[in-house]
């Protein structure tokens, strides 16, 4: 709940959640993307690049399920979809249960729905922790 709550003030302060979404997406999956596993983030409680690696390497391997123009390349679109599949699991749902951290997809998600409201006025100090 910590980063879901961290998340959220972030984008009510800024006003720009798609630059959080931007560079949690960097920080998280780019890390993941490296060869050599790095958990000094780990200890900082900023994410858990052991878990994303596994988010990243899970729509990967169900790529063909979630590449609707069948390119070969998951478009923004496409892995929008591919996250809330994702985060709809049973899977995800008991594992986050266990996790230090919730899933990357499920913080992306979160922000993307503040950046919406932020676009049509509707987010405001009170409704701003509602869907935590």
């Amino acid at each position: 709940m910590r980063e879901h709550y961290a998340d959220t003030y972030s984008a009510f302060i800024t006003k720009n959640p798609r630059a959080l979404i931007s560079a949690l997406a960097r920080i998280s999956y780019g890390l993941a993307l490296t060869p050599k596993e790095n958990v000094s983030v780990r200890a900082f409680h900023i994410l858990d690049p052991i878990y994303a690696s596994k988010e990243v390497k899970e729509i990967l391997e169900k790529k063909e399920d979630y590449d609707m123009n069948r390119d070969g390349v998951l478009d923004e679109k496409e892995l929008e979809m591919a996250m809330e599949k994702e985060a709809e699991s049973s899977w995800v749902k008991v594992n986050m249960l266990f996790s230090t951290h919730p899933p990357t997809y499920k913080r992306i998600l979160l922000l993307k729905q503040i950046e919406k409201e932020l676009e049509t006025s509707n987010f405001s100090e009170k409704s701003l922790y509602r869907y935590i």
